[in-house]
């Protein structure tokens, strides 16, 4: 037995569009179909990311200071404790990787 897999297309009319390759002896044959789900038969969190998705995932915003220290203040909290230092804490190591950063 020889097994050939071939990608065909079932139109409006409900007839199958395929195209045999040359060569193949007459006889009978078993056709098994493979439908293909449609995006929406498929749950949500079961589907393929599209490659507009992810590439707005992968898009980098930089935030300004100004929009972090307002993320950490938020809710009317200090916020430094989110990230486990003071503020001056966290402005001197933002200052001390600019200067090695800028050294190059």
């Amino acid at each position: 037995m020889t097994l050939i897999q071939l990608t065909g297309k079932i139109n409006d009319l409900g007839e199958l569009e395929l195209q045999l390759p040359k060569g193949l002896p007459s006889g009978e044959v078993h056709v098994t179909l493979e439908i293909q789900a449609s995006n929406d038969d498929i749950p949500w969190e079961d589907r393929s990311w599209t490659n507009e998705e992810l590439e707005a995932l992968l898009k980098v915003e930089p935030k300004t200071n100004a929009e972090i220290v307002s993320w950490l203040m938020k809710d009317g909290n200090t916020g430094w404790e989110n990230i486990g230092v003071t503020g001056e804490e966290w402005v001197k190591e933002k200052r001390r990787k600019n200067r090695e950063r800028n050294q190059w």
